[in-house]
């Protein structure tokens, strides 16, 4: 009885990090993104770096995992091509591990959305592509079709978007300001 309580109360700790993680995570996510308009000012950081000190509190391959992808996206947002290809290199790593341990890396975002949502951020649309195609092969979600839609776009590939947004559309719960965009793209496709 007292080795089932104790593995119930481990159970309980774990689930409390889980969502410490999942919070900070985005909390830190939605910081580093706010940068890329602003050039990734340094002066900018301090959201970020509040998170990223939590994130080093907390134990786990998730939390390594979740300050890898901030960093990259501080990366992203500095226009720092080279360090952004090394930190998800990184966050790829840790994520192939977590996978093979039973736990895919989620927060902030599973790897190939991260890597599309970064690589298109710094004009590397190939690279996107390619990652929101993986992305759309392990799970089809509306942010990674949206990607492929926006990273063939950018590529010329009118095709392609049309066929990722029309994918996209028929996505439950789209934000209003995505349905636009398709309904916008979606008069170019009919042309």
């Amino acid at each position: 009885m007292r080795m089932v309580l104790m593995a119930a109360l481990i159970a309980a700790l774990g689930q409390d990090v889980d969502r410490e993680v999942q919070t900070v995570a985005m909390e830190g996510w939605i910081a580093a993104r706010a940068l890329a308009p602003r050039g990734g000012a340094l002066e900018l950081l301090g959201p970020v770096n509040q998170r990223l000190k939590t994130l080093d509190s907390l134990p786990g391959s998730a939390a390594r995992y979740a300050d890898v992808a901030i960093r990259a996206a501080v990366s992203a947002a500095q226009d720092e091509r080279e360090e952004l290809d090394v930190f998800l290199a990184h966050a790829r790593d840790l994520s192939d591990l977590m996978a093979i341990a039973g736990r895919p890396a989620q927060w902030p975002l599973p790897i190939d959305e991260l890597e599309g949502e970064l690589w298109l951020e710094v004009d590397r649309y190939t690279e996107a592509r390619e990652a929101f195609r993986r992305a759309i092969k392990a799970k089809p979600t509306a942010n990674a079709l949206i990607g492929l839609a926006r990273s063939s776009d950018r590529l010329g590939d009118v095709v392609g978007a049309c066929a990722a947004y029309t994918q996209a559309s028929s996505t439950a719960g789209m934000p209003q300001a995505v349905e636009l965009e398709i309904a916008l793209y979606n008069l170019k496709c009919r042309r």
